[in-house]
């Protein structure tokens, strides 16, 4: 059989309000090389642009015209949902990288007292 090269995520039928919500949020590695001063921590596994903790946390509905907020998947996203089983295949080392850690950062932690 086979070996899977890609792993699939399922999405949501709307687009997240912000990025914090989405199932395509990511970690960027320890092992990756950041350029100095840089605060983008996170990246979306769907277009692989950066991103910060601040911005993905910023909510698509509290912007105006005046102030918009352009997330990195606003122009895939409606071809995304044309996709069967509104499913889109990341690269599994990828998954395993970036989205496997932000996982389980998002986990409680739980301290058990004696």
């Amino acid at each position: 059989m086979p070996r899977r090269n890609i792993t699939l995520i399922q999405l949501p039928p709307e687009q997240p309000d912000c990025c914090a919500e989405c199932p395509l949020l990511g970690l960027v590695p320890k092992t990756i090389a950041r350029p100095k001063h840089s605060k983008e921590t996170h990246v979306c596994i769907g277009t692989m642009d950066a991103l910060t903790q601040r911005g993905t946390k910023v909510r698509a509905s509290t912007k105006d015209v005046n102030h918009p907020w352009k997330r990195p998947c606003d122009s895939r996203w409606n071809a995304w949902m044309a996709l069967p089983g509104r499913k889109l295949g990341v690269g599994i080392q990828v998954y395993n990288e970036c989205r496997i850690p932000y996982e389980c950062t998002l986990q409680l932690q739980i301290k058990f007292h004696k």
